[in-house]
């Protein structure tokens, strides 16, 4: 395990979108004596299977990010370390999240929401903000999945063979290896998720989320 070596991840299917994604992450500024990779995943069947394959990596640090993704906070790294060296049980970050997963898996269903981000829906940008932290970060049952950051590798659940549900999913692997899921404190949004939320939902995501319940969570 390389302890200062930092792995982005991405699975990539709109060029434009991911070099828009690597021009934000070339203009963060590098921990002295870190290395910085890119792993861009193309033609992935799900998420998990594609993450998966960064595990092989010996990076110590992970970052798994969505190719619309933009990393605005230029100390980004330099603050994901201070708090990932500083806490030593905390697995895993993101940028929203909540305190408490609902029955349906769903985040944004779930109770105290935390964090912020920069969203795009309706074709505007929209600044959601959530409950305020006033600690380095809090603790989270479950983060989105714009943006996942890691100081341990633990497999992502191939049974999700799609793209919802491996951000709840991965959540609740690390809690269960003893490991907390956190959200930064940010004065200001780190990421912008230049996504289009909908609130449509087409039947594979009720299929994941079946899957997921049942087998990943242990709920159904």
């Amino acid at each position: 395990m390389n302890n200062q070596k930092i792995l982005f991840v991405t699975c990539v299917n709109d060029e434009a979108l991911y070099r828009r994604c690597l021009k934000h992450i070339t203009n963060l500024i590098i921990p002295k004596d870190f290395s910085v990779e890119f792993l861009a995943i193309r033609g992935a069947k799900s998420i998990t299977q594609a993450y998966n394959s960064a595990l092989s990596n010996d990076a110590k640090y992970k970052i798994y990010l969505h190719q619309d993704t933009f990393i605005l906070n230029r100390h980004f790294l330099l603050n994901m370390l201070e708090l990932f060296q500083s806490n030593p049980q905390l697995g895993l970050l993101g940028m929203v999240g909540c305190k408490k997963l609902p029955p349906n898996g769903t985040w944004w269903d779930g109770k105290d929401l935390v964090g912020k981000v920069i969203a795009y829906p309706e074709q505007t940008f929209t600044v959601l903000r959530f409950k305020e932290i006033d600690t380095p970060f809090e603790e989270v049952e479950a983060v989105d999945g714009l943006i996942m950051a890691t100081q341990y590798d633990i497999p992502w659940r191939e049974e999700l063979d799609g793209f919802h549900f491996y951000d709840a999913s991965q959540s609740v692997e690390f809690t269960r290896r003893g490991y907390l899921v956190g959200v930064p404190r940010q004065v200001e949004p780190w990421c912008l998720h230049y996504h289009r939320y909908t609130r449509f939902f087409d039947p594979e995501y009720f299929r994941l989320q079946y899957i997921f319940l049942k087998s990943c969570w242990g709920k159904l």
